[in-house]
């Protein structure tokens, strides 16, 4: 993981893929490691909508990548 190398970093996921990320968080010795995440599916939203999900986790990204 690259917080082991003193790079913070978070995770960005979409709904369905909640328990893929925490099973193999908790098979590579990290469970309950932070993650984001958006409703699914992403891939049909314009711009303005992929900048209302993104005004939405910004704060908690910043927090997850700085602690602060």
């Amino acid at each position: 993981m690259m917080e082991q190398r003193g790079i913070p970093a978070t995770v960005l996921i979409t709904e369905p893929f909640q328990a893929v990320v925490a099973s193999n968080a908790a098979k590579l010795g990290a469970a309950g490691y932070h993650y984001l995440t958006v409703p699914h599916p992403i891939w049909g939203k314009d711009e303005t909508g992929l900048r209302v999900l993104a005004r939405g986790i910004v704060s908690k990204a910043l927090l997850q990548l700085t602690g602060e």
